[in-house]
């Protein structure tokens, strides 16, 4: 019996567990396309905030803090398998617990194998992940109804010892942000992405180079 399956942007069915995983296509195309449209926060924000924009703002901070273009590709992408499950709020998450793990492992590991990341994943799993919180602290203070001492705390942000702080160098609620459409952000990620894999590219060819210079010695 096959699984369960979706029509991605590109009109090609994308299958969502089992064995027919195998036949799923990647086009970050469709996923920039996707991502972009897809809300954060199951739309409560005083704008529209996308997955793409959330993953946007991860490799700025990625970037911001100096780490390698390949951890910053990787925070530009660690949301992408969100494009065939959807964004599902940590809240909810916790509400269906093993059942949601059991549904998004397999599909963001995929996407993660895909674009050659996974390794990057597993050795920068902690850093990453930090990123993101920072990510979400800076959008609960600029995108979100939230007054600090008055609204009730998050958890994941406001554990006592280990506050997760917002990034203090960018503003989400500036006019410019707001004006652009989701096409605009769907081309900023594509933009990005091309951009990162580039300089991967050039490090990696610079490296192989350095070691076959040094064979040659």
């Amino acid at each position: 019996m096959s699984s369960h399956w979706i029509v991605t942007a590109d009109g090609m069915p994308h299958y969502l567990s089992g064995y027919d995983m195998a036949q799923n296509k990647y086009s970050i195309e469709v996923i920039a396309h996707a991502g972009a449209q897809i809300n954060r926060f199951t739309g409560h924000c005083i704008r529209p905030y996308s997955v793409v924009e959330h993953q946007l703002l991860c490799a700025d901070i990625a970037a911001h803090l100096m780490l390698p273009a390949v951890v910053q590709l990787a925070c530009l992408m660690h949301d992408a398998h969100e494009v065939y499950v959807g964004d599902c709020s940590s809240p909810v998450k916790w509400e269906l617990g093993s059942a949601w793990e059991r549904l998004e492992s397999p599909q963001a590991n995929s996407v993660r194998r895909h674009f050659g990341l996974m390794g990057i994943f597993l050795s920068h799993r902690a850093q990453i992940k930090a990123i993101d919180l920072m990510a979400l602290a800076t959008e609960r203070r600029d995108l979100v109804i939230y007054t600090e001492g008055i609204s009730a705390p998050w958890a994941i942000l406001d554990t006592p010892g280990r506050k997760v702080e917002p990034a203090h160098w960018v503003q989400l609620h500036t006019a410019a942000r707001a004006q652009r459409s989701w096409t605009d952000w769907a081309q900023l990620y594509l933009e990005r992405f091309h951009q990162l894999r580039d300089a991967i590219n050039a490090t990696l060819a610079t490296n192989i180079q350095t070691v076959t210079e040094g064979i040659k010695q």
